[in-house]
């Protein structure tokens, strides 16, 4: 310890809705060790989320190359950067192996993780305080609570947020007072996803932005991240009416105010929906490859459309969640 306060260290890597789920476990430690030095671990390509939180003090970054034993010796460097901390306490939420390693490298004399089945590829091997699951069944951020738990036992509040400096809202609050009236309840409408068993039909989304648009009362925009575009551009060539296409966002900071002014989120399990939940944005998510019990927002107001019946392939559930059901949802939600 420094002065008699803890140095600590999170450590969540990727991806984007996994380190935003873990954002209300750093409110409860700045709660719970107002003066301590608080670290986070992550990779590049979610750090944007993090960076300049207040109650974070550094954002240590691992920068994975592609080259795998390019990616072995930075790994490495990266492990005696977190040693060189000389933290006390290390609390491990992403649990596989090489999250383990830091933790071990680290030198911290108390290290926190999951136990199994939680934690995989052996990561339980290098935490000293294991905290097994009631079920396998929790919401992600609930394990991550549970975890935190374990040294802040006292816990009082579920507040997160996305740090965004005012000259970005300033950038965001322009384009919306541009391309809105504000008679209008603005629907954030994000189509593109990495896996297929996450994708609502794109021919879908055109339907129900068609239906939204007929109504009359919402506004209706496409948001997209690096390389997407093409998504978007189907679901605009394939509606009737004329929705608005997002801007592109430079940064995970912009994308999260885009979302924060939006009167609704509608989309499926993606990072962009713990974005907005996290903002405090109502959300409706589709759900098909993915269980809603373990990654549907923890926050609310959210709806989830889900069609529980095992027995179907993923995009089959995913195809029974019909336009209408997806408008009354947003319909009901947003009034």
């Amino acid at each position: 310890m420094k002065n008699g306060l803890p140095r600590i260290l999170i450590v969540r890597l990727s991806a984007v809705g996994d380190v935003v789920r873990v954002l209300p476990v750093l409110h409860t430690l700045r709660d719970t060790f107002p003066n301590a030095q608080i670290d986070w671990a992550v990779e590049k390509k979610s750090a944007e989320l993090i960076r300049d939180h207040p109650c974070l003090d550094q954002v240590l970054v691992f920068e994975r190359p592609s080259e795998k034993w390019a990616g072995v010796r930075e790994f490495l460097g990266f492990c005696r950067h977190v040693r060189a901390n000389r933290y006390d306490i290390v609390l491990d939420f992403h649990g596989i192996f090489k999250t383990g390693m830091i933790s071990a490298f680290s030198g911290a004399p108390d290290r926190y993780g999951f136990d199994r089945p939680r934690a995989q590829e052996l990561s339980f091997l290098f935490t000293n305080h294991k905290v097994r699951l009631p079920s396998r069944d929790l919401n992600r951020v609930e394990e991550n609570l549970l975890l935190c738990d374990a040294l802040c036992p006292n816990r009082t509040s579920l507040e997160a947020m996305v740090y965004v400096p005012y000259e970005i809202q300033d950038d965001i609050n322009d384009f919306y007072d541009s391309l809105f009236d504000g008679g209008k309840k603005v629907v954030a409408m994000h189509v593109p996803v990495d896996w297929p068993e996450k994708q609502w039909p794109v021919e879908y989304f055109a339907q129900l932005t068609d239906l939204l648009l007929a109504d009359g009362r919402f506004e209706v925009m496409l948001t997209w991240g690096p390389g997407q575009f093409d998504v978007v551009k189907e679901v605009l060539n394939k509606s009737r009416r004329r929705p608005s296409a997002a801007p592109e966002t430079p940064d995970l900071k912009h994308y999260a105010w885009l979302i924060h002014r939006a009167d609704l989120y509608f989309g499926g399990d993606t990072g962009p929906m713990h974005i907005a939940a996290t903002m405090g944005t109502p959300v409706v998510a589709v759900f098909g490859g993915t269980d809603p019990r373990k990654h549907a927002p923890y926050r609310r107001p959210c709806e989830v459309l889900y069609v529980d019946d095992p027995q179907l392939p993923a995009a089959e559930r995913l195809r029974r969640v019909t336009p209408e059901m997806a408008y009354d949802a947003c319909v009901r939600l947003i009034s």
